[in-house]
C-alpha cells in the first residue's frame, strides 16, 4: 500500500469507525465461523468475479496470504514499516471492522497466480489453508503488519477475505 492508498483507506476507515461499525478482538471469532460457512457454501457452484482476477486467482491469493501466516512470507516490508505504519493500519482496519486495499495487488515475493487452476481446486486449497492456520500454534510475522498474535491474524484474514469476496458472485 503506497502513501496515497494508505491515506485514502485511513479516511474511509475513520468514517466507518465513526458510524459505529467497530469490531473488538472477540467479534472476529463469530466472523471467522461465518466466513468458513460462506466459503464452504461456494463449493460446487459456478463463480464469477467483477474484478481483474478470476475467482480462482482470488482464492489462490487468499491461500498465499493464509499460508504466509503459518509458513512465512518470502518478502517483507522494511522493518520501519512493520514496526510503525503496518501495525497502525491493522489497528485502523480492526477498529473499522473492514480492510481496504487494492484487490489486484499481489503479495510481495509470492508465486504468480495460475490462471489455469480450476476455481474449485483453488477454493479447496483456501479452505485447507484456513484449517491449517486455525490449528497452528506458531505463526510467522506478517509481511506488512509485523508480529501478530493468533487473534490479530484471524482478524486480518477475516477482513482480507471478506473484502475479496465482495468481487465474487455465484450463479
Amino acid at each position: 500500500m503506497n502513501r496515497r492508498q494508505f491515506l485514502i483507506a485511513g479516511a474511509a476507515i475513520s468514517v466507518t469507525a465513526a458510524a459505529g461499525l467497530e469490531l473488538g478482538s472477540r467479534g472476529f471469532q463469530s466472523h471467522w465461523d461465518a466466513l468458513l460457512a460462506q466459503l464452504s457454501a461456494l463449493q460446487h457452484k459456478e463463480l464469477t468475479s467483477s474484478g481483474s482476477w478470476t475467482p480462482s486467482q482470488v482464492f489462490q491469493h487468499l491461500t498465499q496470504s493464509v499460508l504466509g501466516s503459518v509458513q512465512g512470507y518470502s518478502e517483507h516490508k522494511a522493518a520501519w514499516f512493520t514496526h510503525s505504519i503496518g501495525p497502525v493500519a491493522l489497528k485502523a482496519f480492526k477498529t473499522a471492522g473492514a480492510m481496504l486495499h487494492p484487490l489486484d495487488e499481489a503479495i510481495p515475493g509470492m508465486p504468480a497466480l495460475d490462471a489455469h487452476m480450476p476455481t474449485q481446486q483453488a477454493l479447496q486449497n483456501l479452505l485447507q489453508a484456513l484449517t491449517q492456520f486455525a490449528q497452528s500454534s506458531s505463526l510467522s510475522p506478517h509481511f506488512a503488519y509485523g508480529v501478530l498474535d493468533h487473534q490479530d491474524y484471524e482478524a486480518a484474514h477475516v477482513m482480507h477475505i471478506r473484502q475479496h469476496l465482495t468481487q465474487i458472485q455465484s450463479s
